[in-house]
Order: structure tokens, then C-alpha cells, then sequence
């Protein structure tokens, strides 16, 4: 795991008071762990970004809280209702949409929105013919 934010980082960024003192290592090593889980490229690891730093405050803010790798069970009812004639069918269903930034926390989405010149394509590869 990479180390884009440390606990002094976070408290320079966010002030002392982000997360009680016993919460703070945990939610900071939280925050690389989803960074890194990110495939960031392009950032020198002996600098890091001030973007970078900011997010990963960001996220360690929401891990402080619970709330980074929460898992969300509850959807959206929706109801459909066909009438054709006489006849009439009903189906009611729920569904869960997990991909969609609107179910990240507010920091999470801030955090991801500050990395988008790092987040390469997820849907390519590295080709190596050497």
C-alpha cells in the first residue's frame, strides 16, 4: 500500500480536531488503502500532490466516521403498471445502484473529483513487448 497521506498531513489540512486521536491512524491508513485501490499514475511519490494530499484527507475524514467502506443495503422502490384493455399488470421491484457517485458520501466524491488527472482508464491496459 502506498502512502499518499500521513496523520500529520491530515491534521495540517483539516485541523486538529478531524477525528478523535484514537481514530485517526486507522481512518489515514483507510484513506491509502482506497487511494492506492485507485491506480493513480503519474504522482512522484516523494511529492505528493497538494491535490492528492487533500483528498486523501478527505477520506480519511469519512473513514473517521464510518462511512468510507460502509456498505449500502437499501435501494430505490419503483412500480410499473401496464394496462392494456382489461387487463392490468402491476410489478413493484427494488434496485441498488452502486456505481452511482450520488451514493458516496459528500468527501468521497470530493476526493474523487480532486484526482481526475491521475485516474487513468479503467478499461486499459499497459502492453509490455520488451
Amino acid at each position: 500500500m502506498a502512502t499518499y497521506i500521513t496523520v500529520a498531513d491530515a491534521d495540517a489540512i483539516l485541523g486538529p480536531n478531524w477525528a478523535p486521536d484514537d481514530k485517526k491512524a486507522m481512518a489515514v491508513a483507510q484513506a491509502n488503502a482506497y487511494l492506492t485501490s485507485l491506480r493513480l499514475c503519474g504522482i512522484d511519490m516523494d511529492a505528493v500532490p497538494e491535490e492528492v494530499r487533500q483528498a486523501g484527507a478527505q477520506l480519511a475524514q469519512v473513514a473517521a466516521t464510518g462511512k468510507l467502506y460502509e456498505q449500502h443495503t437499501e435501494g430505490v422502490m419503483a412500480a410499473k403498471t401496464v394496462k392494456a384493455g382489461s387487463v392490468t399488470t402491476s410489478r413493484t421491484y427494488g434496485s441498488l445502484d452502486r456505481t452511482s457517485a450520488s451514493t458516496k458520501p459528500e468527501g468521497v466524491q470530493l476526493a474523487l473529483a480532486l484526482l481526475t488527472p491521475w485516474r487513468g482508464n479503467p478499461y486499459s491496459f499497459v502492453v509490455n513487448r520488451g
